[in-house]
């Protein structure tokens, strides 16, 4: 029961872009944790191999990918919310996926405040089949410009966890 299935990971993929993933498997455990190094391998070998020129950016492509490895492997009532991108820090620009999480903070340096994104909805991943998420609420990818000095806010329920139990 304590093993986790919260995931984190972020990989320069050359001198201009960096990918990213934010994922909170659902549950706790070896089925949480099994699914959540499913999630990284899949991220991890698609970005590690990844080429702008070559493959431009489509992570909306990357979310089926994962969507399909959860629902096909029958994880019972198991599924996992992420946002994933691809920062150009040639432009600023952060291109952005989810699946189930929807929600943004974007620290901005010139009005120091947070400002909160809400992207379309979509649903979790493994949740449903891919006809059926393309079909009804597909999984997209927007972009969010960020300026000089602005950040990117990420971080899963399992921050605010160890921050509870730190304090009992």
């Amino acid at each position: 029961k304590g093993v986790p299935g919260d995931y984190f990971d972020y990989i320069a993929l050359d001198g201009r872009f960096c990918g990213f993933i934010k994922c909170d498997v659902s549950g706790k455990g070896v089925p949480a944790a099994l699914i959540m190094v499913g999630v990284a391998t899949i991220v991890t070998t698609e970005l590690q191999a990844w080429s702008f020129k070559r493959d431009g950016i489509h992570l909306d492509q990357l979310a089926y990918k994962i969507n399909d490895f959860i629902e096909k492997r029958g994880f019972k009532g198991r599924f996992a919310a992420f946002i994933m991108g691809i920062y150009d820090s040639q432009t600023g620009t952060a291109h952005l996926c989810h699946a189930g999480d929807n929600l943004v903070r974007v620290y901005e340096a010139g009005q120091r405040a947070v400002r909160l994104h809400t992207l379309p909805s979509a649903p979790t991943a493994g949740t449903f089949p891919n006809d059926l998420v393309e079909s009804t609420s597909p999984y997209r990818q927007i972009t969010i410009p960020l300026a000089v000095g602005d950040s990117l806010l990420l971080y899963t329920d399992g921050f605010e966890e160890s921050s509870r139990a730190m304090r009992g």
